[in-house]
């Protein structure tokens, strides 16, 4: 059974500040992206979803 949006923790900013310190002290270091950096690592495939396979009769 899969959980629902709203069964999953919710994280405020106290709990994000210690995360980042925790990941900072154990040497990680936080990286700024420049604003417009994809992180679509691949252009080619298909550009649309599709969402069934199903023909038109």
């Amino acid at each position: 059974m899969s959980k629902s949006k709203k069964d999953l923790p919710v994280c405020d900013r106290d709990d994000l500040a210690r995360q980042m310190a925790a990941f900072e002290k154990s040497g990680g270091k936080v990286q700024q992206i420049p604003t417009g950096t994809s992180g679509q690592t691949h252009t080619r495939g298909p550009r649309q979803i599709i969402l069934s396979h199903k023909t038109a009769n």
